[in-house]
């Protein structure tokens, strides 16, 4: 397994006491994991169900990782099954000009990026550049750039309106605006004062630094959202981003100021990077040393953490999540350091190369494939999506993309439609199929069956209710095993508010036929006190899976018993990923819940999702309950 350390945790801290630096790293690491673990013992979480021994041992890093190693020990299960656990990670790190660099993979991160960090820009962008499929090919530029000129062209940009035959390098800029300040802009009042100047020196920080990074790397124009687009002027705004997919896609490179939550945390600004410690080399002289340093115990063995960066800033917006997948190829500056990310793959300052990266968007379907199959080689366990009824790798991609997208904020909830019309109009040209705010007239069936994860309602109508857009949180899209349609849809209608007909949507509604069957509370409780429903002939509860109500019973029987609530019963599965049911004996019916809309006469709204064994309802009760409703 490797190399004995310590066989208890007084050891490794009687160690720590007598002066041991790497002693002194790993016990950090170890507390930290301690308080983790006591907050999973909490009474109400349940048993945690892997304790350490505490018999460490030094292994080597993961594939993927750098020099260093892990601390390891063995961790028993409840059931007596004994299996391997990280408890630190440790990795060896050098600087450049230092012989020992040649056999490191990773590299010394600065607090202030300096001419290093410049020159790895440079290096990843050349390397980028002989890549056959990350070049943009041409095609038309966004309506308003700006010329940034070169590195030699002092201080003042301007805002232009590119011929339209032109076809130009250019890049792109993703950040937070930032909340409660006054923004740099461009308005009616100010497009002309733009065009006839503007001083970097007036720019917040972030747009200033990518004024400097857009020069450095040779290209002439730069397109920010908030400086191209008319902000006070709303056919423009509609207009400029129904085109967000065009703008991502086509750009030479994109800018993501990850880790600034405004305008003014800037790119090439002080970050947060790790601590190192020196270790003495076996067999050198005194003063010869090798960097070390504790890192970050679950991106060291899951290596897409690094990729996700869920603790800065743009990755919890969800402007930032569209303008992420469309781009071919983005530098990201995050708390700790810059990572790399293209059609190849990703790459970390600090050393990590992953030959995959997070999913990708465009209407060429063979560049989508090709992304696609990198992923799908770099992961041998099967994706959480797997069994899915997809007919395509875009379709399991959008279930993903809905997955990673729900859960992400937005400074004027009245965009989740906008922020994500560029990936949606991208899709519909692939999938060659009509967009339903947030669903598809093709798989609409499956599409409503959508399952919501710690969503919360909105306070303004800005979908309808059987659209996941309806709601904030995570929405869990696409059925498992062989699926038979039970519904009929006879109608489906969506009033577009504006010119963008992926964007915002004023009214919506789906005619349906399909078993509408009566539900009641029941007077048990779920195990963890939640509510469960039966129908009048059914002999068996069914859990509540409520979008926005919550299924505490103690919070909500009183308001469900208030209520006229029917499972929508939709669609049928058989079986799924280890339980084949290849003659179709154990159908589980799949739907929605939903209760008569009290503004809109005759009509349903969605409250909640179904998932219940059909023998679990009546006899013959989803055959005889058939009606037609209306859905708003």
């Amino acid at each position: 397994m490797g190399v004995p350390y310590h066989p208890d945790l007084a050891s490794l801290r009687q160690a720590s006491i007598n002066g041991c630096v790497l002693c002194q790293a790993i016990e950090k690491e170890v507390d930290a994991l301690l308080e983790e673990i006591k907050i999973l013992e909490h009474p109400n979480l349940g048993a945690y169900k892997w304790v350490p021994d505490w018999n460490m041992w030094l292994t080597q890093r993961g594939e993927s990782g750098g020099d260093g190693f892990w601390v390891v020990c063995s961790s028993v299960e409840d059931e007596g099954r004994y299996c391997l656990m990280p408890v630190a990670s440790i990795g060896f790190a050098s600087d450049e000009d230092d012989p020992l660099s040649i056999g490191s993979s990773d590299r010394v991160l600065k607090e202030v990026p300096n001419q290093t960090t410049l020159n790895l820009i440079l290096k990843w962008l050349q390397a980028c550049d002989e890549h056959p499929h990350c070049k943009a090919q041409h095609a038309p530029m966004p309506t308003r750039l700006l010329d940034v000129g070169t590195s030699d062209s002092g201080s003042i940009i301007k805002l232009v309106q590119p011929d339209p035959d032109l076809c130009d390098r250019y890049v792109t800029l993703s950040y937070c605006w930032g909340k409660g300040e006054k923004h740099f802009v461009t308005t009616s009042e100010t497009i002309q004062a733009r065009r006839d100047g503007i001083d970097i020196d007036q720019l917040p920080q972030t747009l200033r630094d990518a004024v400097t990074l857009t020069r450095m790397v040779g290209v002439k124009y730069l397109w920010i959202d908030s400086l191209c687009i008319c902000q006070d002027d709303l056919k423009d705004w509609e207009r400029e981003s129904a085109q967000m997919a065009a703008v991502y896609s086509n750009a030479y490179l994109t800018l993501a100021a990850v880790k600034s939550g405004d305008t003014n945390g800037g790119l090439l600004s002080a970050r947060n990077p790790q601590t190192y410690f020196k270790l003495p080399r076996k067999g050198s002289s005194p003063d010869e040393y090798i960097l070390a340093t504790a890192l970050t115990l679950d991106h060291d063995t899951i290596h897409q953490f690094h990729m996700r960066m869920k603790k800065e800033p743009l990755t919890k917006r969800a402007w930032g999540f569209q303008e992420r997948v469309l781009a071919r190829r983005i530098l990201h500056f995050s708390s700790q350091q810059m990572y790399w990310e293209c059609l190849e793959g990703f790459e970390a300052e600090q050393g990590l190369k992953l030959n995959y990266r997070i999913p990708f968007i465009n209407d060429d379907t063979q560049l989508v494939e090709y992304v696609d199959q990198r992923r799908n080689n770099a992961h041998p366990a099967k994706p959480k999506w797997e069994g899915l009824n997809h007919s395509s790798t875009l379709t399991r991609n959008w279930h993903e993309l809905l997955w990673e997208y729900g859960p992400r904020e937005l400074t004027n909830p009245l965009d989740k439609l906008p922020a994500f019309s560029g990936i949606a109009k991208s899709l519909s040209k692939t999938f060659n199929d009509e967009y339903l705010a947030g669903l598809w007239r093709g798989s609409l069936i499956e599409c409503l069956c959508w399952q919501a994860l710690r969503c919360k309602p909105i306070e303004q109508y800005r979908a309808p209710s059987w659209s996941w857009a309806s709601v904030d949180g995570i929405p869990a899209t696409g059925l498992l095993g062989a699926t038979e349609d039970v519904a009929k849809i006879l109608e489906a209608k969506v009033e577009i508010d504006g010119d963008n007909p992926f964007g915002r949507v004023k009214d919506g509604w789906i005619k349906l036929e399909a078993p509408l069957v009566k539900m009641s509370l029941s007077e048990a409780k779920g195990p963890t006190g939640h509510m469960l429903f039966r129908s009048e002939k059914g002999g068996a509860d069914c859990f509540g899976m409520l979008d926005t109500i919550n299924r505490s019973f103690e919070a909500s029987a009183e308001l469900i018993q208030s209520m006229e609530v029917y499972a929508l019963i939709l669609a049928y599965t058989y079986g799924g990923p280890g339980t084949p049911d290849p003659e179709r004996k154990n159908p589980c019916a799949h739907g929605i819940y939903v209760t008569p809309a009290m503004d809109r006469p005759g009509c349903m709204r969605r409250i909640g999702a179904v998932v219940q064994d059909v023998k679990e309802f009546g006899a013959d009760e989803l055959v005889s309950s058939r009606a037609t409703v209306t859905l708003v």
